[in-house]
């Protein structure tokens, strides 16, 4: 599981004053580059190797600005062409918002999925949530 922290910005707020529902998919995103950077090193453009098929984002609690939020990134499942994210966002160690993502491996090139190559699915088993110490 990877842990990602940000500190929310004043920007953020909306009128209501807590961090807009717009923000959270944007952190989500954020949070994943780790998990970029341990399927594809480079992070190069020309050969980027994903795509996004899908986002969820459910609102557990409110986030206001004074107080970091923490988000953890999991793997939920890992399929022949695509693999699922999961993500828990928590402020004042309480869960504030979870996420899920599923990011599909594709052929820029030729416009197509493609099967995830091995290699990077012995990269994601480490990281599945079923394996992660309850």
């Amino acid at each position: 599981m990877f842990e990602f922290h940000i500190d929310p910005r004043f920007s953020e707020t909306d009128a209501l004053g807590h961090i807009n529902n717009t923000v959270l998919p944007v952190w989500f995103e954020a949070a994943r580059a780790d998990l970029f950077r341990l399927v594809h090193p480079r992070l190069t453009r020309d050969d980027w190797p994903m795509i996004l098929a899908s986002i969820k984002v459910d609102f557990i609690d409110q986030i206001h600005l004074g107080g970091g939020v923490t988000i953890r990134t999991g793997i939920q499942k890992i399929g022949t062409k695509s693999f699922t994210v999961e993500q828990q966002a928590f402020q004042h160690d309480k869960l504030v918002a979870r996420g899920e993502a599923v990011l599909v491996w594709f052929d820029y090139r030729q416009q197509t999925s493609q099967p995830i190559p091995e290699e990077v699915r012995l990269l994601l088993q480490p990281h599945l949530l079923e394996n992660s110490p309850a």
